[in-house]
């Protein structure tokens, strides 16, 4: 079976109408929000991905309102401890802290025969500022009516180069200073989609070492702090996490963007049992970035061990066999 592209949402008008419903009693309520996740992939970029928790980028001072929107009006309950799903790799984190300290979780309340099978279970409404993202900056996101219905007006869906600017920001900056292992998995996994989606020209990078014109545009598009890590996955000359961060401070200190540069070096858990196993004489796999570029790799260059929860091994076995028979 080959891949098939799309040109407009994989995901039928119902779908589509259903899971915004939350987020457009958030706007309704007057607080703006932007779609995210697998959502956004879906609906504005057109990758036909599973459907998991419905994710809201809301502007940090408005997330309790956005909550109070959901709950008064919708049959969703707010809950106060971190799904599972959300917690870091037990091998990487013994403590298995949450990816979303400073995020609102809600659930939804109906009994399962009453749900319809498009309604969001979950719900994490985000502080905008988590993933760097201006939710009030129209330059950066998009509407999407027409084609979805008027009432979705008000709704933002992040661009192509917001997304990923703002994607490889949380990876090479996580707001923590700590490197959360899964929500690197999962965000690389979303670069790589937008890649593989969106992106349809080969050969990626051309015989004189240049990205063919479209990848180039792309590239040029993003931050400049961005850019090498971007190009990194697509040229498959990642070399680390810890390169990666490095490369980008230097350019953040070259950009005059002192403090940014000089803030403390996060840290990385993942290093650390690392070399803890290594001292153990156990097998390690090193979590690194994806390379679309050669469409043989999604997220790791060795085998990792498979994600423990069903939705995000999901996620990681669709992602990686479409790379696989797309190479």
């Amino acid at each position: 079976m080959g891949i098939h592209f799309y040109d407009s949402c994989p995901m039928s008008p119902m779908t589509t109408e259903t899971r915004l419903k939350p987020a457009r009693a958030i706007t309704h309520a007057g607080v703006p929000c932007l779609v995210w996740a697998e959502d956004a992939l879906s609906f504005a970029h057109f990758v036909p991905t599973e459907m998991f928790a419905l994710q809201l980028l809301i502007p940090d001072k408005d997330i309790e309102r956005a909550a109070q929107a959901i709950t008064s009006s919708l049959p969703y309950r707010r809950l106060t401890e971190p799904h599972k799903d959300w917690l870091d790799f037990e091998f990487m984190d013994p403590d298995q802290w949450s990816c979303f300290p400073n995020s609102i979780r809600l659930e939804l309340t109906l009994p399962q025969s009453s749900r319809h099978e498009d309604d969001p279970v979950d719900i994490y409404i985000h502080p905008a500022s988590w993933f760097y993202f201006d939710v009030k900056d129209d330059s950066r996101s998009v509407s999407l009516v027409p084609p979805l219905a008027p009432a979705n007006s008000a709704l933002r869906f992040p661009t192509r180069t917001a997304f990923l600017d703002s994607l490889i920001s949380n990876i090479l900056d996580p707001p923590t200073g700590v490197r959360h292992g899964k929500l690197d998995a999962i965000l690389f996994t979303y670069i790589s989609y937008i890649n593989l989606y969106t992106l349809r020209a080969f050969p990626r990078v051309l015989p004189n070492g240049d990205l063919e014109p479209e990848h180039a545009a792309v590239s040029a598009s993003l931050k400049p702090e961005n850019r090498r890590l971007w190009e990194s996955n697509i040229r498959n000359t990642y070399k680390g996490w810890i390169d990666e961060v490095t490369a980008r401070r230097a350019v953040l200190e070259s950009m005059g963007r002192v403090v940014e540069a000089r803030k403390p070096f996060p840290k990385d858990r993942c290093c650390t049992w690392k070399k803890g196993s290594q001292a153990r004489g156990l097998h390690t796999s090193t979590l690194v970035g994806s390379s679309a570029s050669s469409s043989k790799a999604l997220l790791v260059r060795n085998p990792m061990p498979t994600p423990p929860n069903a939705a995000i091994s999901r996620a990681f076995t669709r992602a990686q066999n479409i790379l696989r028979k797309r190479g």
